[in-house]
């Protein structure tokens, strides 16, 4: 979640004017009282322990940090420490004073030239040789830049991530985020118009800090006409455990109590949830339904790859109003993952923003037995059968799995938005929204206005082989006046399983 400012765990700065080291700790959540500084006998190395205890019920346990820095070098011993612990991180600054200056000292255990005042401590800055790790560190070095978040390394006990959530008995949702270095007091939570809950959390720089950090994320979505006073906050004292409780959630847009009906789409009310569908058939056959709204027929690419074994699959959703925010692209793959089998036929359709797709396969080798391992169900085993067809890989579209609080992202969106609802206000004061209803034709689509709250329906019909037909149903805005207005006065336009209205203002 940081967006800018220092980056990782710790900082290390070795202070020029008088060589001492400063020493910042993330340590979220952890107490004053709780926090104990030893020093080795031979006061070469400093333990840091320190314990964040479990501050709500939902939290999922207590957590306990440790760590450990000091000298590297024969000629010198730490003198003094001072130690500042404050909005969940621990700084220290480590004084040192010689104690032979003939004897040479090691730095990262290569051997150095004896500089008076290249003293080295471990993690210190080296101005020569600027290292990280246990030689040095870069607080704005690449290397702590990249897609796979790592964990706590000096968490001893609990969770090392810094976001954890957990579903309420009552349909709600609890959060919590580390934020180390935020205070109560800068914290802030907004409700984007997308349902978005978005977390901002800025942490001034303090004492040696190379400067401040700015955090930001979102953490969760909830319905677009959800109370966002019914969210709770908790700003920890010692921590920076920013705790969100999201409420139990009202009967609006076809949701029930334990949260959107289908994860995939706010508006899906009945029918088959998930953004695809696989089917296998009687005679071993795989049927794929893959929703990628705005697609239209001619912009879809289905290719079968050289080995047999795999289907790859791209599609482009143009930017089809001035208003929408970005052109969409889509990506991804299904096929076999046996050995004994290729594909043998691929039968593909488009209509509505929704690929359909047959695939049949062929025995590469008559000597291996039939196979029904298609890539894409749960159950990717490598395996084969001579037995009765129990369409292990095939997914269960009413999985109460796929009905949550947390709306999930479009996975096969490249580019793009990823989310089935924008919207944005026009310079005249009018509201544009796009809205994905895959698999509705244009004629089934239904706009009204009630209250000021204006609804959208859709009917999207089973197709092929679908499992069943889908509806959907929602209020995708509010006007600023409770009125009823003709739907015909707002402005759609519907095509590839996506509605788009221009509302006037009033």
């Amino acid at each position: 979640m940081p967006v800018n400012g220092p980056k990782g765990f710790t900082e290390f700065k070795l202070m020029e004017e008088n060589e001492d080291l400063y020493a910042r700790f993330d340590f979220p959540g952890v107490t004053k009282e709780s926090l104990r500084i030893l020093v080795e006998p031979l006061k070469k190395a400093v333990f840091v322990f320190g314990d964040a205890p479990k501050e709500f019920r939902h939290d999922s346990s207590h957590r306990k940090y440790g760590t450990v820095t000091g000298l590297v070098c024969d000629c010198c011993e730490i003198s003094n420490i001072q130690c500042f612990v404050g909005d969940g991180v621990v700084r220290l600054i480590l004084s040192k004073k010689k104690i032979n200056l003939h004897v040479p000292f090691s730095f990262g255990g290569a051997t150095m030239p004896n500089v008076p005042f290249l003293a080295r401590i471990i993690n210190g800055y080296n101005p020569e040789a600027h290292l990280r790790g246990h030689n040095g560190h870069n607080a704005e070095g690449p290397a702590f830049t990249g897609p796979v978040t790592l964990p706590h390394p000096s968490v001893l006990e609990g969770s090392t991530s810094a976001y954890e959530s957990k579903h309420l008995p009552n349909g709600g949702l609890f959060l919590r985020i580390d934020m180390p270095g935020v205070p109560n007091d800068r914290f802030m939570m907004t409700v984007e118009s997308d349902g978005g809950i978005t977390v901002i959390g800025r942490a001034p720089p303090a004492m040696h800090d190379s400067s401040g950090r700015e955090y930001r994320g979102k953490v969760a979505v909830v319905p677009l006409a959800y109370d966002n006073r019914r969210i709770k906050k908790m700003f920890h004292k010692w921590g920076v455990d920013a705790c969100l409780i999201l409420m139990h959630y009202e009967v609006t847009n076809g949701n029930t109590t334990q949260g959107f009906y289908a994860v995939n789409n706010p508006f899906l009310v009945s029918g088959p949830k998930g953004f695809t569908e696989f089917k296998m058939l009687e005679n071993e056959d795989m049927f794929i339904r893959i929703d990628f709204p705005g697609v239209p027929q001619d912009a879809i690419k289905v290719r079968i790859d050289p080995t047999k074994k795999a289907v790859s699959i791209t599609a482009d959703a143009p930017k089809e109003h001035k208003h929408d925010s970005a052109p969409r692209n889509y990506g991804s793959a299904t096929g076999l993952v046996c050995k004994c089998c290729e594909i043998s036929g691929l039968v593909s359709h488009m209509s509505d923003g929704v690929l359909r797709l047959h695939l049949s396969k062929t025995r590469a080798s008559t000597q291996s037995p039939s196979c029904i391992s298609f890539l894409g169900g749960p159950d990717r085993e490598d395996r084969c059968s001579t037995g009765p067809h129990t369409f292990p890989h095939g997914t269960d579209p009413h999985d109460p799995e796929l009905t949550g609080p947390l709306l999930e992202p479009h996975p096969c969106v490249n580019i793009g938005s990823d989310m089935a609802y924008e919207w944005k206000i026009l310079p005249n004061g009018g509201l544009y929204v796009r809205v994905d209803m895959p698999g509705v034709p244009k004629d089934r689509f239904t706009v009204s206005v009630v209250n000021g709250r204006v609804m959208v329906t859709g009917d999207a019909p089973a197709v092929s082989l679908d499992s069943g037909g889908r509806f959907y149903s929602g209020e995708v805005a509010m006007l600023e006046s409770q009125v009823s207005i003709p739907g015909r006065k707002i402005k759609t336009i519907a095509k590839n399983g996506v509605i788009r209205l221009i509302i006037p203002p009033l």
